[in-house]
């Protein structure tokens, strides 16, 4: 009997540990989806006239850290994905190929984002016809900086993108 309670004892211990570790234990935090913040960064969708798109303007590009970086007045919508098009008619694929074929992770202050919980938008743009991008827009009301990193491959390529957006006071 007196062994029976000391494996008891034992048992009970051995689990009271276990739990104290588990309470330790920090939970990783979910992906991004839309209405999102991160600290005073709202991530949300976007379309249209009111939204800069990294992906069709040029900004001052890092070699050494390999960053595009932007600045806009705190308030500004950014879309921060990387566009998709068909730049090569001659592949015989079309736009819809290229998007279904993709591989494509985003990550915004080191969170991954969830890309279809996003969808995504098609562009006009004058050289390239159509632009496929995921519509993931970040802004704040409040002056601020963010890191928004891409990784993927596209019709075999791989691309590796990361775009710093600094919101400014208006």
């Amino acid at each position: 009997m007196k062994r029976l309670a000391q494996l008891g004892l034992i048992m009970l211990f051995g689990a009271m540990l276990q739990s104290c570790a588990d309470d330790t234990t920090i939970p990783a935090e979910g992906m991004i989806t839309p209405g999102d913040r991160i600290g005073d960064l709202l991530v949300t969708q976007g379309e249209g006239e009111d939204v800069v798109y990294l992906s069709t303007i040029h900004c001052p590009y890092d070699n050494d850290s390999g960053t595009e970086s932007c600045e806009f007045p705190a308030g500004t919508h950014v879309n921060v994905a990387v566009g998709i098009y068909d730049d090569d008619p001659s592949t015989g694929k079309s736009l819809d190929e290229y998007w279904t074929e993709q591989t494509y992770e985003m990550m915004i202050e080191g969170r991954r984002v969830s890309l279809g919980a996003f969808g995504s938008i098609d562009l006009p743009h004058p050289m390239f016809g159509t632009i496929r991008i995921w519509n993931v827009v970040v802004t704040s009301d409040k002056p601020g900086k963010v890191s928004a990193r891409s990784t993927g491959t596209v019709g075999g390529d791989p691309f590796d993108y990361t775009g710093a957006v600094t919101f400014s006071s208006p």
